[in-house]
């Protein structure tokens, strides 16, 4: 779901103040409170102290209205009950003010067609207080743009001494994402905040630099590493992907995924090349200097259309004084950044804090770790995000980053579902205690909730709200995708796929789950060809060959389905075939080798209980599968929530057993 920018500023500014925008300087946002401002079919006019409906008032008490501002004014954060007091009720007992608020509220909501239920502007958050949650649009004109600093008075020939900016502190600023106040993170925070102040006008008006073509999609390029030292190379990546999430979360760019840009590391690819393989119409490069505790980060936004660089410089940081510049780099950056973003985003950047530099520098290494994938390195990102949260008990980031490990661990069957998906949850719901707004929190939550606890009505609320967040995420995209798999929700899912692969171009993963959605379908030629098509690009890709020997068998190819899970097993280092298999090859008979194939490795014992059903079903050994889903079951395998789909279990469908278990795992019909 891509959120829009929400900008405060009026489609007839032009030359000089266009120019600033351009140039990343900074202009103070109108307060809402000075104008109208419109939500849904709303208007809110704090100068005339009126509610409108399609241009129609809308009867409303002065308290009301009053706390309507106050949520308008908040829009996107928390206002507690104690500061709604303090506001609006400062002389009132306890009781008359409780009477009062939820007078008021229920007026406001009456007002609004909105209900508590199912609300659509105002969310209550049990015990705590209330949050205006819609979209917002100011339809004032900013007043006056701050000064020009000094940098963009030169680009614009106006005398630098006139060019003194002075910077507005915006309401309890602090920034949500991952604010490690050391350098190397405050240079990741400038030059988002440079590119984001860049990015702004080009967005909201023409959407064009000096006549280029119009940007509404960007590729974070891995930095380059020009430390001296070569173990410094987790700083640089983590500092890629830091700046690929913020510019993410901004909603109106398409930013790509960090794994399909990661492959560009190192390669001397020219842009054109780049903007073909990932659709892109801009890329942000640069390299990391780090010496000691000075940080230098050289950065430019490049036109992949003509190899045009539009936008670059350079920042230098020292980590023994970030803390004193902290309040002052923040300020800048918001001021740079809000103005591009809509409100809920913009929420969330004035709720960090900082974080402790080690605990960043342990975060770092772990999601570098988390990306590779494998799963020896799936557990060491694990130690470092652990390392991360001991040292600092409160980076909420941490925890998420932990609870994605623990899901993938589960996900491969690295580790037992009885014990990994559990502590998935823990990590998710701990994240989303200290911060709610991190959207890969939501995502890992939404995947426990799925796939062990068989919550599929809050796993999809989870979901949603993980995309709300976070709307370039390729892999909650991708998750989702196959969650509404799961539920028969086919087009649901190819619509989540084929997003997910627009921003993850490059993954095979996700292009061998979309011949999933074929096979899941019944559709074993289309499913065949894109497995195929997969193992084109890379004839080692496991998950590709795991899925290509059913669809064969089911089809009713069993020569290439035996020749598939041979490739299977080999890959998973079982070179011998068994003599059942052998002497059947031997008397030219494929299904009976096939079939051989099967029990065999059915009975490896390599095989989750889950799998094992798979193979019996296949084989046609009924009692076999089912008795090997009863075992699933009792083990509580994760992997069940895809039995509803399954198409190996087309012919156990009509057994009360197999029925059983799906009323166990809560599978929608």
């Amino acid at each position: 779901m891509q959120s829009r920018l929400i900008a405060f500023a009026p489609s007839c500014l032009r030359g000089k103040i266009a120019q600033l925008h351009l140039l990343g300087t900074m202009t103070r946002e109108a307060s809402p409170t000075k104008g109208v401002v419109r939500f849904g079919i709303y208007q809110c006019d704090f100068r005339a102290g009126e509610l409108r409906k399609n241009g129609i008032k809308v009867r409303l008490s002065d308290q009301p209205f009053r706390l309507l501002t106050v949520l308008l004014e908040r829009r996107g954060e928390l206002v507690t009950r104690q500061e709604l007091r303090e506001e609006l009720w400062p002389d009132d007992e306890f009781g008359e003010f409780n009477d009062g608020l939820n007078t008021a509220i229920n007026k406001v909501r009456a007002a609004l067609d909105d209900s508590a239920e199912n609300p659509r502007f105002i969310e209550t958050v049990p015990r705590r207080g209330y949050r205006f949650i819609a979209p917002v649009e100011a339809e004032t004109a900013v007043e006056a743009a701050e000064p020009v600093t000094a940098s963009a008075s030169v680009a614009l020939g106006i005398p630098a001494a006139s060019a003194e900016a002075k910077l507005i502190a915006p309401r309890a600023f602090s920034r949500r994402r991952k604010a490690a106040w050391i350098g190397a993170s405050f240079a990741t925070v400038a030059v988002l905040g440079a590119i984001a102040g860049f990015l702004w006008w080009p967005l909201h008006e023409h959407n064009s630099t000096a006549g280029g073509a119009r940007i509404e999609s960007i590729a974070v390029l891995p930095f380059d590493d020009f430390s001296t030292d070569a173990s410094q190379r987790y700083f640089a990546d983590g500092m890629t992907e830091e700046l690929i999430t913020d510019l993410g979360e901004l909603g109106s760019l398409r930013v790509t995924s960090r794994a399909s840009v990661m492959r560009y590391r190192g390669a001397q690819k020219p842009i054109r090349e780049i903007r073909e393989e990932l659709g892109v119409d801009a890329v942000v490069e640069g390299s990391v200097v780090r010496s000691g505790k000075s940080v230098r980060v050289d950065a430019r936004l490049v036109d992949t259309s003509d190899d045009r660089q539009i936008w670059a410089e350079s920042f230098t940081r020292n980590e023994q004084d970030v803390i004193a510049l902290q309040d002052d780099i923040a300020r800048a950056v918001a001021q740079r950044v809000e103005v591009a973003i809509n409100p809920s985003v913009r929420a969330r950047l004035r709720n960090a804090r900082p974080v402790n530099a080690q605990a960043y520098e342990a975060y770092l290494h772990g999601i570098t770790y988390l990306a590779h994938h494998s799963d020896a390195d799936l557990l060491r990102s694990l130690d470092y995000f652990k390392q991360a949260t001991a040292i600092d008990p409160t980076m909420a980031v941490a925890y998420a980053a932990e609870a994605r490990a623990y899901c993938y661990l589960g996900d491969y069957s690295v580790l037992p579902d009885r014990v990994v998906w559990p502590q998935a949850e823990m990590a998710a719901e701990r994240a989303m205690a200290l911060d709610d707004s991190i959207a890969e929190a939501h995502a890992t939550r939404a995947f426990a909730l799925w796939r062990y606890e068989w919550n599929w009505s809050e796993a999809d609320a989870e979901f949603r709200k993980a995309l709300a967040l976070g709307p370039n995420d390729s892999d909650t995209h991708h998750l989702y995708g196959i969650f509404l798999a799961t539920r028969q929700d086919f087009a649901g899912a190819e619509q989540q796929l084929r997003i997910a692969r627009g921003l993850d171009p490059l993954s095979l993963i996700i292009r061998t789950n979309l011949g999933w959605l074929s096979y899941y379908r019944r559709d074993y030629t289309t499913a065949i060809a894109d497995y195929r098509s997969v193992l084109q690009s890379d004839g080692m890709f496991l998950p590709a060959h795991e899925k290509l020997w059913i669809a064969y068998a089911l089809q009713g190819d069993t020569k290439d389905a035996a020749n598939e899970v041979e490739d299977v097993f080999r890959l998973y280092h079982h070179e011998e075939l068994p003599d059942g298999a052998l002497a059947a090859a031997e008397r030219g008979d494929p299904a009976a080798r096939f079939r051989a194939e099967l029990l065999a490795y059915a009975n490896s014992g390599d095989l989750t209980w889950y799998e094992k059903a798979r193979y019996f079903a296949v084989a046609g050994r009924k009692r076999e599968a089912l008795k090997s889903l009863q075992e699933a079951l009792r083990a509580r395998e994760s992997w069940l929530v895809y039995a509803a789909i399954e198409p190996a279990f087309d012919s156990l469908r009509s057994s009360p057993e197999f029925q059983q278990i799906l009323a166990a795992v809560n599978a929608p019909e």
